[in-house]
């Protein structure tokens, strides 16, 4: 119960301060415990920011599984719900260095879920393509799009949703057109380059 209550703690001073960084004094007196007791529970700070992230996770956030890269859209729609409800947070995981931190661990079991979802799209494509196939698609995905686009455009939850939406789905459809392109041997444009080359000969 006391951990439990530490890291609510912590998670209550993070949202509230949106600070770069959270003292562990502010996490006690929220907490009301001694500060040692925190570190009875926690040995290094990183080990309460991961408790933090996961209890964000499962108890604010909501982790919503997928399997496939034609569900992102629909996940942050619903997303975009949830860190209406709690847009100091939100700010606060997406812009400071204490929230990033707090972020660390999900983001990569997160990457490694976009990872996975891409590859059957992408069996044919160069590494090079597949690795930016897969950084568009978890980036787009991600709180520090709704941030940007709430505060730099003034969007509504909707109007953000509707906009990655828009970019996924032309995001995914290329990489399907490039993979069958690679798949039969032929390079974007290369069409295009013989229609080029025939009207030049032509011309000649």
């Amino acid at each position: 119960m006391t951990r439990q209550r530490i890291v609510a703690a912590f998670v209550e001073t993070l949202e509230d301060e949106a600070a770069d960084d959270i003292s562990m004094a502010a996490v006690a007196k929220r907490a009301k415990v001694a500060e040692r007791t925190i570190y009875r529970h926690f040995k290094t700070r990183a080990e309460l920011f991961a408790a933090a992230g996961e209890w964000i996770e499962n108890n604010v956030f909501s982790y919503i599984p997928f399997s496939s890269p034609d569900e992102l859209p629909e996940i942050f729609r619903k997303l975009c719900k949830r860190f209406d409800r709690h847009p100091h947070l939100a700010r606060a995981i997406a812009m400071t260095r204490a929230g990033r931190q707090v972020r660390a661990g999900f983001r990569r079991h997160l990457i490694d879920q976009h990872r996975k979802a891409m590859a059957p799209l992408a069996r044919h494509l160069p590494a090079k393509e597949v690795r930016q196939a897969e950084a568009l698609a978890s980036y787009l995905n991600n709180v520090l799009a709704w941030n940007a686009m709430r505060e730099d455009f003034g969007m509504t939850s909707g109007e953000i949703a509707d906009a990655i939406e828009w970019a996924l789905t032309t995001l995914l459809k290329d990489v399907r057109q490039r993979d069958a392109a690679a798949s039969r041997g032929a390079k974007p444009g290369k069409s295009a380059r013989k229609r080029t080359a025939a009207a030049k000969v032509t011309a000649e």
